[in-house]
């Protein structure tokens, strides 16, 4: 850099020294210097139209103009630039190459759109599940191509966890599950899950519990008849009076067991009809269970304190927050001490939801259990599930009646202090007055 640098100066002071003398000798001063620097700008436009030629060809090193100086230095600069130009070039080719890849391999049908929601680039398994072709529907919008409500839906929603289900317009019998990804400059990677096998296991799982208990429902009956007959026999031995009372009781709650899973059944194909859906009347129902139970299970054991909103309603299926009240106060009762408060409380919350709040000062329940407690059968003392009569599927059946209704059930226990389980439906199910 430094020797470019040099010839350079070094032909400007010849040009000058050149000048001088011949000025010197003339005596045409003005003359002198003015040709010694024509010819050097000349020599300068020269190299600069052999620089611009150069580059205008391509800039291939083997044709560089043959030059010295600062032009020499330019066009080591410019070719040095341009080599590092390529070589990030083909870094980047190597890495989209590699992406588009990853892409191809990904079991899932992947779509890339731009701003507008249109398609840029799809995968091989999105031309099999959704019937978009890479190369022909690359710059249309994505809703023209599958034309499907939920796609607009999930891409109008500006919830990013969220999914919907929707059947493959490639084949019917394929159920997909679709999510969407942002990133970059308001771009979006939109994915599609082939869910088929898992909804036709669910759809023979729940056929199988349906199935499995109507059939049960009939012998049980029978035996459950029976069982009372002989119960009340009071010629039978004590010793055999006693194993029938038991057996009575544990029929019958097989027979709650069969009931609470026939709900569940319901509840998770979702089949409330729209026209059961009324405004619920939810502080009658609420005083009148209260009163019931303060007759039967809670009668001289637990004091039920309620508190309610008299005109806070929603709109729903009566048997479900019927069955919904009844599970969160039974629970409540069955497992606290003989003789303690039960808050029973119907408001709306700061979010505007309806929410019915039960709290006991019972044993508690173990933080490692509190994310487990809406699983079937699942319990904490299976011993003591039994002693109490549980069936292990009441908070089940609560949760999946508010996630039907777009709601949530919170629960927050310590242990030795007491829990409180928290049922709240969304806004939009609230009844103004």
């Amino acid at each position: 850099m430094k020797n470019a640098w040099s010839i350079e100066l070094l032909r400007i002071f010849a040009a000058v020294a050149s000048s001088i003398i011949l000025g010197f000798i003339s005596g045409y001063w003005l003359f002198s210097v003015v040709f010694h620097f024509a010819i050097y700008i000349g020599w300068m436009l020269i190299q600069l139209r052999s620089l611009e030629r150069w580059i205008r060809n391509g800039a291939q090193s083997k044709n560089a103009p043959d030059t010295s100086g600062m032009w020499s230095l330019v066009i080591q600069h410019f070719y040095r630039s341009q080599r590092k130009s390529q070589e990030r070039k083909q870094k980047l080719s190597s890495l989209a190459k590699r992406y588009q890849a990853i892409m191809k391999a990904l079991p899932d049908a992947t779509i890339v759109l731009n701003e507008n929601q249109e398609i840029e680039w799809a995968n091989q398994v999105a031309e099999e599940i959704l019937g978009v072709d890479n190369r022909r529907d690359t710059g249309h919008p994505v809703d023209n191509i599958v034309r499907d409500k939920v796609i607009q839906q999930l891409l109008s929603h500006s919830d990013p966890k969220l999914e919907v289900e929707m059947l493959s317009p490639v084949d019917p019998q394929k159920t997909l599950i679709l999510t969407k990804v942002k990133f970059g400059e308001d771009q979006i990677l939109l994915t599609a899950r082939d869910i088929s096998q898992r909804v036709a296991l669910q759809k023979m799982r729940k056929a199988f519990i349906a199935n499995a208990s109507h059939e049960l429902r009939t012998p049980l009956t029978v035996i459950s008849g029976y069982l009372e007959m002989l119960d009340g026999d009071d010629e039978l031995p004590p010793s055999i009076g006693n194993l029938i009372g038991n057996a009575h009781q544990q029929a019958l709650r097989m027979d709650r067991i069969l009931d609470d899973l026939l709900t569940l059944s319901k509840l998770e194909d979702n089949s409330s009809s729209d026209e059961n859906i009324v405004p619920i009347n939810a502080p009658q129902i609420l005083q009148n269970l209260v009163a019931d139970l303060n007759k039967t299970t809670a009668k001289n054991t637990h004091k039920l304190k309620l508190e309610f909103d008299q005109d806070l309603r929603i709109e729903g299926v009566e048997r479900e927050f019927f069955s919904l009240c009844q599970n969160l106060l039974s629970n409540a009762i069955k497992y606290s001490p003989q003789g303690s408060d039960i808050n029973i409380c119907w408001k709306l919350s700061d979010k505007d939801m309806a929410c019915l709040k039960v709290g006991d000062n019972g044993e508690g329940i173990a933080p490692e259990h509190l994310s487990r407690l809406t699983e079937r059968f699942y319990r904490i003392n299976v011993n003591r599930s039994r002693k109490v009569g549980g069936t292990g599927l009441g908070l089940s059946i609560v949760k999946h009646i508010l996630e039907n209704y777009g709601g949530y059930l919170d629960i927050k226990s310590e242990l030795n202090i007491g829990s409180t389980f928290t049922a709240c439906f969304p806004a939009s199910r609230v009844v103004e007055k």
